[in-house]
């Protein structure tokens, strides 16, 4: 038997590269890591996430102590004869505003007397002040001229309240207590005497009612103590 004669060039190299394919060895598998922290990847915990533990809430600051009312010096005897006047409470805020320090130990107290003179005292502050509305009001052109003849009696009455209350209190001080009822008296009436004024002028607005009306409870609160005094 003739041997077979050698394949073409072309075919021997495609019978090689088959016979290498076949002869080599799979390539391996490249494995990839994944992140960590991936949602459902290795490297994230499965568990459920912690929750912080919560902020601890601020002290609230410690309450502020009650203030103390002050102890007012002599308020028994005050308390004692405004109660017994028409008008307490105008009585205990008028004489509170106007009472001074207590005493040093051993000094004068309070008294009856003391009582009436911080009553007076009310009454000629407030107959000051009445008196300076009724000049301001008199001046203002804006008040109708007829009101303004009213006015100057009122400036004129309330200064005949101080001038009552100084003699009342110079009866006080020698002991003649028919001259110091006499003098709270006219203090009472003079009081009235402003709104007279305008009482005779149906037109008018009694301008003066307000001061007037305080006027004469501080006026009364005066008689009343006077009399529980034994003063008058």
């Amino acid at each position: 038997m003739e041997p077979l004669p050698p394949p073409p060039p072309l075919l021997a190299c495609l019978l090689l590269l088959l016979l290498a394919a076949a002869v080599a060895p799979p390539a391996a598998a490249v494995c990839v890591p994944r992140k960590p922290g991936s949602p459902g990847k290795p490297g994230r915990p499965t568990g459920p996430t912690p929750v912080p533990p919560p902020k601890p809430k601020p002290t609230p600051p410690a309450p502020a102590p009650p203030k103390l009312t002050p102890i007012i010096p002599g308020a028994d005897i005050v308390k004692s004869m405004c109660l017994k006047t028409d008008y307490p409470d105008v009585c205990l805020s008028s004489i509170a505003k106007l009472l001074q320090p207590p005493p040093p130990p051993g000094g004068k107290r309070l008294d009856g007397a003391g009582v009436l003179r911080l009553a007076m005292s009310a009454v000629r502050g407030k107959a000051a002040e009445a008196k300076n509305a009724a000049g301001a009001l008199a001046a203002n052109p804006k008040t109708p001229p007829l009101a303004r003849g009213p006015l100057q009696d009122c400036v004129e009455s309330y200064d005949d309240i101080a001038y009552s209350l100084d003699n009342a209190e110079k009866a006080m001080a020698g002991g003649d207590r028919d001259t110091t009822g006499t003098m709270l008296d006219t203090v009472r009436t003079d009081v009235d005497t402003c709104d007279q004024g305008f009482e005779e002028r149906e037109e008018l607005t009694p301008l003066m009612a307000k001061h007037d009306a305080e006027l004469a409870k501080l006026a009364s609160n005066c008689l009343a103590i006077a009399t529980a005094a034994g003063l008058r």
